[in-house]
């Protein structure tokens, strides 16, 4: 991988915990959610007027393929984290997402993986799983938990995030990243918007906007300047299955974040858990 991709995909990661933080300090996701995506919307709508070339039939078909996969995990994340302990949901759909999206790059976009890159897939997942971990003799917990409803929520936001960014590999190669992602949330946005209404209900949403004040726009924006930023990097060559990986290592800062700023307890585990996603990014810079 090459240093300017590497480092595109780490300031997505960077720019991404925007929006982690603000997950963590809201009481209602799905409202916060429905927002962050309008918000993105309206912030980037000067893309539409800005880009000159157009979307042809194949990116057409990519984005909206996309877009319900998208919309997805959105439900699907908000459902998870409804019934669900942070320390079960988190490991199974973030260190889910990459794993899955391994197989899909290799079997479905044919990309010629490493060895080494493949190991550092894996290294990240398993410190992904090893950072949410309650205690070191609670090694099954999160799979123990899959009798519930919550933990098998939190298995398809994981696999919905490896779909979509399986397709957004393709659909890059017809469009320009910028064009792409916007038109991919605002019909992302656009699916989510009936749900939502229905699920939450139209006062809960109203409430929301007072609630999260200034950090649903700034979420809007990072997190679509960081995912346009991700689909850069497999526009310039990277790998989709190492990008899906890389960008994981939002969730190493965000740990740091909930320490510093939200006084979360920091124990062995998360501590082990985030040398792992750090080695494993090092691993697919240099021997992906």
């Amino acid at each position: 991988m090459t240093t300017a991709n590497l480092l595109l995909l780490l300031v997505s990661a960077c720019i991404h915990v925007v929006a982690h933080v603000g997950l963590r300090r809201t009481p209602d996701r799905s409202a916060f959610v429905w927002w962050m995506l309008l918000w993105s919307v309206i912030l980037f709508s000067p893309v539409v007027w800005l880009v000159r070339t157009g979307l042809n039939r194949g990116a057409w078909t990519c984005i909206l393929i996309s877009s319900v996969f998208e919309a997805l995990y959105f439900v699907a994340i908000a459902k998870a984290y409804q019934g669900g302990d942070l320390s079960i949901v988190y490991p199974l759909a973030r260190g889910s997402a990459p794993a899955i999206l391994l197989i899909w790059s290799t079997l479905v976009l044919r990309e010629a993986v490493t060895w080494g890159g493949v190991l550092g897939v894996l290294v990240i997942v398993c410190g992904l799983y090893l950072s949410n971990l309650p205690g070191l003799g609670a090694w099954l917990e999160p799979l123990r938990r899959l009798r519930s409803a919550a933990p098998r929520w939190a298995l398809l936001a994981g696999l919905a995030t490896s779909l979509y960014t399986a397709v957004d590999k393709v659909g890059v190669s017809y469009a320009m990243p910028i064009l792409y992602t916007y038109v991919a949330v605002c019909i992302t946005w656009a699916w989510l918007t009936p749900v939502t209404l229905v699920s939450t209900g139209w006062k809960r949403i109203s409430a929301e906007l007072s609630t999260s004040r200034y950090f649903a726009p700034l979420a809007g924006f990072t997190t679509l300047a960081a995912y346009a930023l991700v689909l850069i990097a497999m526009q310039r060559g990277t790998l989709a299955s190492y990008a899906g990986a890389i960008r994981e290592f939002s969730v190493v800062i965000a740990a740091g974040i909930g320490v510093l700023v939200f006084k979360e307890a920091s124990g062995p585990m998360r501590i082990a858990g985030s040398v792992l996603v750090a080695l494993g990014v090092g691993m697919i810079a240099v021997l992906g």
